[in-house]
């Protein structure tokens, strides 16, 4: 006799193999998984087995295979990772991405597609780009905004922000060309990318008011007290089925990567500057001729080979095993102090600026983990900065013409720095001052202060207070920092619960996770109460208390775009780099003192630049740049 087969002879262990196995393929990678639905359809004893109210650790194991996991496990503490929290973040991404797929405008989804990209190891940009056509929903989003009034650019920051690092998230040179230089939507986006390079004083692009190297803010500073800083919005979203405020990420540079990917795209020798012409073959030639300044090889260099580097795709690594401890996630990438980060590791410092940086009256928040790498801006570096044509500027200020108006023009940016470390217990440089905060136009520092390159040190005098504060010279690449014994014995390598106001909160090693001795839970509270359940982190003290950058042109691009001093400074609090730049010779001081001011992002070092003679109440002329690390200069 036939037996005769019922789901119920199978354990839900059973079924949840089964319904894992279902959607854990190649074939079945991309997109929600619909076929659990046809598996729910076998009889309501299966759908009890299987369904996301009785089986949240199913649908967290679906997670798994679907999305990556590494990011949120290195910069969140465990109750963002249980089983109801995996589950219920693949609900909220699917029904995300179908949105997308569609063109369904939320702004929730935007949040999440953004946040999948910082998380992403080559899983979750496979489903955004290849399964949801985010870059189809950008377009249209793009173009929507152009015409809709409620949602038109400029109105809503974050929206602003958010669609922008997206469509630079997502930009790729080879997809532009195809696109072409003539097509209308390209003229569009040029036009809106121009908008925020030409009014960047209008928009943010720092985190915490630039006037101020100190932070957090004392309570007796109110809003009002702070000159020309723009803020940048804060959201409550849902994030791992928990509710957190993040700040929206800063538009400017992002808005500068968008801009300059879209034109050095087109840069070949078909349009090579009419003026080279009149310049001589190389340095050589130059020399001969006695001429200063560029030459062609100088020029084509900049045209040809200077190019910020975009996001590298990551590889897609599908893997359909069934995996016993869900607790158990390993990194797809391993990380490296060089500026070569992959996968989501290179957006860490930007995740922590979001859930840490909102406030500047606020110093640390649970969520507060690394916001700059120690070490990452020693070596040379190539870019461009994008200045808009004075008169026409000084035209937009004075009497509001459309920023469509000021033209644009693309400037070689070389540099050579060097970066040094105080460390405990020596005490560091104090910051500058003046009307506005810590002098923001000297890079925060004190005026006056005089910087003596010895062997392997700097030494700063301030005459302001007669001290003298020694700093450690970092080797670029080397992963023990400095080449002094000594110096790397002070590196301090003790753990500590929470950070004092006299430790440099961004640099640090910080593991995700949560201290028992500051966990006080009543017998109702669960791990996914947000009321009742704190997160901590614990962290490894560098024992750095303050970070100066040094530099200067080189020799061999200063020959050709002039020779220039840098001195500096990276602020704790948010790991806003601050350089002041100054012509070299005495007798150059008409081409002015610069100041330029960003973060690091990946591989890239961006932001805005400002000239320093127009005083901090008032507009001053400035504009975007971007610079990234090369190695050593060409001779040419």
């Amino acid at each position: 006799m036939a037996l005769r087969y019922t789901p119920d002879i199978l354990t839900s262990e059973v079924w949840e193999r089964i319904a894992f196995y279902a959607v854990a393929s190649e074939d079945t990678f991309l997109g929600p998984p619909s076929m659990i639905c046809s598996l729910a359809l076998l009889s309501r004893l299966v759908y009890a087995q299987i369904s996301f109210k009785n089986n949240p650790r199913l649908y967290a194991r679906i997670f798994r295979f679907k999305f990556d996991a590494s990011a949120p496990a290195r910069r969140l503490s465990e109750r963002w990772r249980t089983t109801k929290c995996l589950a219920s973040e693949l609900i909220k991404r699917c029904r995300a991405m179908k949105r997308i797929k569609t063109k369904d405008l939320n702004v929730d989804d935007v949040w999440t597609a953004y946040l999948m990209m910082s998380e992403n190891d080559g899983k979750n940009e496979a489903q955004l780009i290849q399964w949801a056509d985010l870059k189809s929903y950008l377009r249209a989003l793009i173009i929507y905004r152009g015409t809709s009034y409620d949602l038109a650019w400029f109105k809503n920051p974050t929206l602003d922000s958010l669609v922008v690092w997206l469509l630079w998230e997502t930009s790729e040179r080879e997809s532009i060309r195809v696109e072409g230089s003539g097509s209308d939507f390209r003229e569009y986006l040029l036009g809106l990318l121009h908008s925020f390079i030409i009014t960047g004083y209008r928009h943010s692009s720092t985190y915490g008011p630039d006037t101020h190297f100190s932070l957090p803010l004392c309570n007796s500073l109110s809003r009002g007290d702070i000159t020309g800083w723009q803020s940048s919005p804060t959201s409550e979203i849902v994030h791992y089925s928990h509710r957190v405020q993040l700040v929206s990420p800063v538009v400017a540079p992002a808005a500068v990567l968008s801009l300059v990917v879209q034109a050095d795209s087109f840069q070949d020798q078909t349009n090579i500057p009419l003026f080279t012409s009149q310049l001589p073959l190389t340095r050589a030639d130059a020399i001969t001729q006695g001429q200063t300044g560029p030459t062609v090889a100088d020029v084509l260099d900049f045209h040809l080979n200077t190019r910020p580097p975009t996001l590298t795709r990551c590889k897609l690594v599908i893997d359909g095993e069934f995996i016993e401890d869900l607790e158990v996630i390993q990194d797809a990438y391993v990380d490296s102090n060089e500026s070569g980060r992959q996968g989501s590791f290179r957006h860490d410092e930007d995740w922590y600026r979001l859930a840490a940086c909102h406030d500047p009256w606020i110093g640390d928040l649970p969520l507060r983990g690394v916001v700059y790498t120690p070490g990452m801006l020693a070596g040379c570096w190539a870019g461009r900065l994008l200045v808009a044509d004075f008169e026409l500027y000084t035209s937009l200020i004075n009497h509001q013409f459309n920023p469509s108006t000021v033209s644009v023009r693309h400037e070689p940016l070389y540099w050579e720095l060097k970066e040094h470390h105080c460390l405990s217990p020596n005490d560091p440089l104090t910051p500058g001052m003046d009307d506005w905060g810590d002098d923001l136009l000297n890079a925060w520092l004190p005026r006056g202060a005089t910087f003596t390159h010895l062997e392997d040190s700097l030494e700063v005098y301030d005459p302001n207070t007669g001290h003298t504060a020694i700093y450690e010279t970092v080797i670029s690449g080397n992963a023990a920092l400095y080449s002094s014994t000594s110096a790397s014995e002070k590196l301090s390598r003790s753990w500590i619960s929470d950070a004092s106001d006299g430790e440099i909160a961004g640099l640090r090693t910080v593991e995700s996770g949560f201290s028992n001795q500051e966990i006080r839970l009543d017998s109702t509270s669960t791990i996914d109460d947000d009321d009742e359940y704190c997160d901590t982190v614990s962290h490894r003290s560098t024992g750095i208390s303050d970070i100066l950058i040094t530099g200067r042109t080189g020799e061999t691009y200063g020959e050709a775009w002039g020779h220039y001093e840098i001195v500096g400074r990276v602020r704790p609090w948010d790991g806003l780099v601050v350089l002041l730049r100054v012509p070299s010779n005495p007798l150059e001081q008409h081409l002015g003192r610069w100041i330029f001011k960003g973060y690091l992002h990946d591989q890239n070092f961006v932001g805005r630049w400002r000239e320093t003679s127009t005083p901090l109440d008032s507009i001053g002329y400035e504009g975007g740049f971007v610079v990234y690390k090369m190695k050593p200069a060409r001779e040419f």
